[in-house]
């Protein structure tokens, strides 16, 4: 990778957002039982280190996470679908090999979605979203939380992401669900 990839961002949703070291992630995350899971395998590979490398990432070590699992390459101002989980493919129709940019219509949804990205790559920082009904946009109805981990650090930033997804409307009824990740 060559140059820094984050580039300046419109307005977008702050609130949505929490950046964190993932060796000590939020308690809100305690909310989300398959981030939280990914969180505790992510710092098993990882081991003390500031992100663990491919060679230790084994999606196969946590089938409960397969179907909301997502790994992306990160390319030049870009991420690249390398995984997508069966849930997260019939939301989104997500296919390998599918870029942001080319899933995403040009505009501040993929602005923030991209940003997001990057924040976990370049500061090879845990990035939790939550898009739920008090800040959801008119161009961003889907409801759910997502979290990025950074993977494989080199030259201070990452070659890959792994994420979960968890969709609000498989939530169980009654479970509540948060407006500020933070």
């Amino acid at each position: 990778m060559t140059g820094p990839i984050r580039r300046p961002q419109p307005t977008f949703r702050p609130e949505r957002l929490a950046a964190f070291d993932p060796a000590s992630p939020p308690a809100a995350l305690a909310a989300f039982p398959l981030a939280s899971r990914l969180v505790e395998v992510w710092q098993g590979w990882a081991g003390g280190r500031k992100a663990p490398e491919w060679s230790d990432v084994d999606p196969l070590a946590m089938p409960a996470l397969l179907a909301n699992l997502i790994v992306l390459d990160v390319c030049d101002g870009d991420f690249r679908f390398r995984l997508v989980g069966e849930a997260v493919k019939a939301r989104y129709r997500i296919r390998k090999g599918s870029t942001l940019r080319e899933l995403m219509p040009a505009g501040p949804a993929l602005d923030e979605t991209l940003y997001e990205h990057r924040r976990c790559a370049e500061d090879l920082a845990g990035v939790f979203v939550v898009n739920s009904v008090g800040v959801a946009g008119l161009d961003d109805l889907n409801l759910y939380a997502r979290l990025l981990l950074p993977v494989g650090a080199e030259d201070g930033r990452a070659r890959l992401i792994v994420g979960v997804m968890e969709f609000f409307s498989d939530r169980p009824a009654g479970q509540a669900l948060l407006t500020n990740p933070s």
